[in-house]
């Protein structure tokens, strides 16, 4: 599979502008040193739910996300996605290995990872739009750690869709998740328009964290 690698999102978790020809140059050769060592998986599982002002229910099993920023986010939904997705470990493996042999490429490495696994996690949300998850519309990624939903109930995803096991995806006692370039998430579903998004419009868009050094003003598209 060919994973779309968007040099803006690596620059931008670089901390350099989009002008910047240098940083483009170095983000362009760590991404042909990683891309062959990328072994991406993904795993999905859905749910029904019950949102409430400060929480969400999954009704299959009755575990409960604790989170006035979910709850929000998924106000209009009857349904979600827990999702997990990783590039694979040898992608960290090449990224040390990048570091060692120079602190710029280490750098531009882990920004290029960052927005390889996005990319990746795009492209898988819109094969699961297409496949048909029964519902039109999806809402944007939403997970732990950002807003008020703890990093802690991380571990409730990892359990139910026992991601050791699916797609070699693990979590350590500091809840760090191993290989690092892997996201979790909650995805709405939801058979109305009202309060959607486009799956590629900016992540930005529907993120609380509005401190995050990472953060753009919100775009129709990327």
């Amino acid at each position: 599979m060919i994973i779309p690698f968007n040099r803006n999102e690596a620059l931008r978790y670089l901390g350099a502008q989009k002008n910047d020809e240098a940083a483009g140059i170095l983000v362009d050769q760590v991404f042909l040193k990683l891309r062959n060592e990328v072994q991406a998986r993904f795993f999905y599982q859905r749910f029904k739910c019950t949102v409430t002002e400060n929480s969400v229910v999954l009704a299959d099993c009755g575990v409960k996300f604790s989170s006035a920023h979910l709850a929000k986010h998924l106000q209009d939904c009857e349904e979600v996605l827990l999702f997990g997705a990783t590039l694979g470990s040898k992608v960290d493996i090449a990224i040390r290995r990048l570091n060692i042999e120079s602190v710029a490429q280490g750098a531009a490495a882990q920004a290029a990872a960052a927005a390889l696994i996005e990319s990746y996690c795009d492209k898988m949300q819109q094969s699961i739009s297409e496949a048909g998850a029964g519902c039109a519309y999806q809402k944007t990624r939403f997970s732990p750690g950002y807003g008020d939903w703890k990093l802690e109930e991380q571990s409730l995803i990892f359990k139910l869709l026992d991601l050791p096991k699916k797609i070699g995806l693990t979590l350590t006692n500091g809840l760090m998740m191993a290989p690092s370039k892997s996201v979790t998430a909650i995805i709405g579903l939801t058979k109305e328009p009202k309060n959607t998004v486009k799956i590629y419009q900016h992540k930005c868009q529907n993120c609380p964290n509005i401190n995050c050094q990472f953060r753009e003003e919100s775009k129709n598209e990327f």
